[in-house]
């Protein structure tokens, strides 16, 4: 599907077009939302939404698939998504938290916790929420909510992160369950195999031919599955693993640049320097600092 009129916005533009918005300066907000707030025309996030229906019902066009909500269903649309068309009924309202990029590159989560959430929730962006997964959801947001617009502002930041942190690992104990109930056919196969070896050796190799060998399959045809399962080539993914990783290790490890660039199996600190910045755009001296 193609259209001519594009918006794209940010976590403070949607802040300023919600009512009563909690927010975190202008990488977070949460807010409740209903079909008022609903985009016009085709949109795509400079960042991450999640979303939980609370009432009523909508129907939307994510990429080009389509998806009816009701009440419970919570619903994550990543970066490179476009949400194409929104159709509300009267009395539909959800809760809505959007963060940046940069927010939640800050939320300290293990790697193999993190990436399988990102993974699961862009191939397949909704999931039916129990009764009592909404609540502990809502509680821990009615929390963050409380932070947020607490005058504890000394520790504000890490106490907002670290909440966050324990919103992943809830998401990956419902990612787990969904998991146990969803047949796999092959493909599904080979891209759990294969993040599951990018999780034991995205440190020391970063050439998709590896992770083809281990598999016995080659390496287009390991790139062609990855791509149609996910949306993103293998080489992607190892890049992506690989800067999570450096990025959790220059803010938490209290390693050296050059101890962190041994880590990661690159032969020197400069080849390190150069493949941080081209991923990320800024060098791991700068975002060590930011840390």
């Amino acid at each position: 599907m193609t259209t001519t009129n594009f918006n794209k916005l940010s976590v403070s533009e949607i802040r300023n077009n919600v009512a009563d918005p909690f927010y975190y300066s202008d990488d977070l907000v949460i807010a409740y939302i209903n079909r008022r707030n609903a985009p016009a025309v085709a949109t795509q996030f400079d960042g991450f939404v999640a979303m939980i229906v609370m009432q009523g019902t909508a129907r939307v066009t994510l990429g080009t698939e389509t998806y009816d909500l009701k009440p419970n269903t919570l619903v994550y649309i990543h970066s490179d998504c476009v949400l194409h068309r929104v159709e509300c009924s009267q009395d539909a309202g959800a809760y809505l938290v959007a963060f940046s990029h940069k927010f939640i590159s800050d939320v300290p989560v293990d790697i193999s916790t993190s990436l399988p959430v990102y993974v699961r929730f862009g191939k397949s962006p909704c999931v039916d929420l129990t009764d009592v997964d909404v609540a502990e959801i809502r509680q821990l947001f009615g929390l963050i909510k409380t932070m947020l617009r607490s005058d504890k502002e000394l520790h504000k930041s890490h106490i907002i992160h670290t909440l966050f942190t324990t919103a992943f690992y809830i998401l990956s104990d419902i990612n787990q369950r969904r998991e146990l109930h969803t047949k796999q056919g092959r493909c599904e196969v080979i891209f759990e195999q294969f993040t599951q070896l990018l999780q034991e050796h995205h440190k020391r190799e970063r050439n998709v031919g590896f992770y083809a060998e281990q598999m016995n399959i080659t390496p287009k045809y390991l790139s062609s599955v990855i791509k149609d399962i996910s949306g993103k080539t293998a080489a992607r993914w190892i890049d992506e693993y690989v800067i999570l990783e450096a990025k959790t290790l220059l803010k938490y490890s209290g390693m050296s640049i050059q101890e962190i660039a041994n880590a990661l199996n690159f032969s020197t600190q400069s080849f390190f320097g150069k493949y941080f910045k081209q991923h990320t755009g800024y060098s791991p001296s700068r975002f060590k600092r930011q840390g």
